[in-house]
């Protein structure tokens, strides 16, 4: 009896292992493994993308360091900075690696290493954009209602934003690959990693992900500009009436405002034209030829994950505190605790 039993369960194993072969064999039949052979361009590829994410790692984090270690840059516009630096280092550790992984058309991936891929790119994704969004926000409020501002956006609240923000990104790609991948095959052809969306999933997660936060940031960057420009113009007007400077106190924003949100606004563009590529390529995707589609598709997402790279060389440019700090973290200064009391922020940013 015990015989009869092991050698129903050896038969069942066969014909599970030969369902399953069939099954890949069926659904894998257009995809072939070319022999891998490196050219000169892979190389310069290969070296391009490591050199990427070297920069976003080191870079972002020189960035979380910064802000972390010294108590004057503990601000919430600043939180949000560091919110954003820590996504950008994640893409660097996860996304960008987990791309270099599965390029190499020969490689089967598994279903774990499949989804945690997925799921890290579409949150770390969602994230970037909404920290960006929360990033023009904060400079329209802070400009709009400087008094408000000071008085009701604080470092806890903000803190509490950005983890509600990142619990939303979570939640919603979760959900996402679940609903997507429920009943689905588990049969991963080589080199294939990805979730088809039906044509009502595309739409919504194109308008949560890209309409609505792109339509944030454009409507809060307009208003900032036309706020900027009444503001000068009332001093223009202020200085030739010779009105005292003093009634115009707590009703404007202070320059260091302006200045703040126009350097963040470079940021905003930046990360903007990274983002426009990928999205273009959906948008004009029948335009494209079906043997280009995948090879334009992978170019446009390098250069929207390119800004996680560029993010910490426009602080560098652009910063003067964010200079001032690399210096002190690469000449191990900040190993004292002493010097997270340092004054890093002068007058002119």
């Amino acid at each position: 009896m015990t015989l009869l039993l092991v050698e129903d369960l050896h038969s069942y194993n066969r014909s599970s292992v030969n369902l399953s072969l069939v099954t890949e064999q069926h659904f894998c039949s257009n995809h072939t493994c070319d022999i891998f052979e490196v050219t000169p361009v892979d190389i310069l590829t290969y070296v391009c993308k490591l050199a990427v994410i070297i920069m976003a790692v080191c870079g972002n984090l020189l960035v979380i360091i910064s802000i972390c270690h010294f108590k004057q840059l503990h601000t919430p516009t600043n939180y949000i900075i560091l919110s954003l630096a820590v996504v950008d280092m994640l893409v660097g550790i996860t996304v960008l690696p987990g791309q270099l992984i599965l390029l190499n058309s020969c490689l089967k991936t598994g279903m774990i290493f499949c989804y945690f891929t997925l799921i890290c790119t579409y949150c770390l994704s969602f994230l970037s954009i909404y920290n960006v969004s929360l990033i023009s926000l904060d400079r329209l409020y802070a400009l709009w209602k400087p008094l408000l501002y000071a008085s009701r956006v604080s470092v806890k609240v903000m803190s509490k934003v950005i983890f509600i923000t990142w619990i939303i990104s979570l939640v919603y790609n979760l959900g996402l690959v679940y609903l997507v991948t429920t009943g689905r095959d588990d049969v991963l052809c080589i080199g294939d990693c990805s979730v088809a969306l039906n044509e009502i999933w595309s739409t919504v997660d194109i308008f949560i992900v890209f309409v609505l936060p792109c339509s944030i940031i454009i409507v809060s960057y307009l208003k900032i500009f036309t706020i900027a420009r009444k503001h000068a113009r009332s001093i223009s007007v202020s200085k030739k009436q010779t009105i005292p400077r003093i009634r115009s106190e707590g009703i404007t924003p202070k320059a260091s405002e302006r200045k703040a949100a126009f350097t963040l606004g470079k940021l905003v563009l930046v990360f903007v034209l990274c983002l426009l590529p990928p999205f273009l390529t959906l948008v004009f995707s029948d335009s494209i030829p079906d043997a280009l589609v995948q090879e334009v598709m992978e170019g446009a997402m390098l250069v929207h994950y390119l800004h996680s790279a560029i993010n910490p060389l426009v602080y560098a440019f652009f910063y003067p505190w964010f200079r001032k700090c690399a210096k002190l973290i690469l000449m191990f200064k900040t190993l004292n605790p002493d010097t997270a009391l340092l004054i890093v922020l002068s007058n002119n940013g």
